[in-house]
């Protein structure tokens, strides 16, 4: 009897298992529940070259809140100039590998992120900007 609980419990973890490239290996805690946090920009590669200073400049104080109704609201500073701010809805793809974020403001650009790493206070997401895959890293 204890073998076949063993058992099971070994399938449930592979199963269960965060099937992100940079973890975490495992967590008890819903892909959703890592994901609902205000994140703040921390580092930025640009095609595997490090640009942080550059988006940190560009998207000054960025931050993004993920919440638990499913909406999200940015915000950031372009080039400390002036104030943006979007909102709208988040949601994941079927196979969680990607966070998809639709404007409120009726335009049909979802962004996605393609999740590397999705832990409760850290998170690495590769985003298409201007072109370009930008690996962010972000905390909270």
């Amino acid at each position: 009897m204890i073998k076949y609980i063993g058992g099971l419990f070994i399938l449930i973890i592979c199963f269960t298992a965060c099937k992100y490239e940079d973890g975490p290996k495992f967590s008890l805690r819903s892909k959703a529940h890592r994901a609902i946090n205000t994140w703040y920009l921390d580092q930025a590669f640009e095609e595997g070259t490090n640009k942080t200073d550059d988006y940190k400049n560009a998207y000054f104080n960025y931050q993004i809140a993920i919440k638990k109704d499913k909406s999200y609201e940015i915000k950031y500073r372009p080039f400390n100039v002036f104030d943006y701010k979007e909102t709208g809805t988040w949601d994941f793809s079927g196979d969680k590998s990607t966070i998809n974020f639709t404007p409120q403001s009726g335009s049909n650009n979802v962004s996605k992120w393609k999740i590397l790493r999705l832990k409760e206070t850290e998170t690495w997401v590769v985003q298409a900007i201007n072109g370009k895959d930008v690996e962010l890293h972000l905390k909270d």
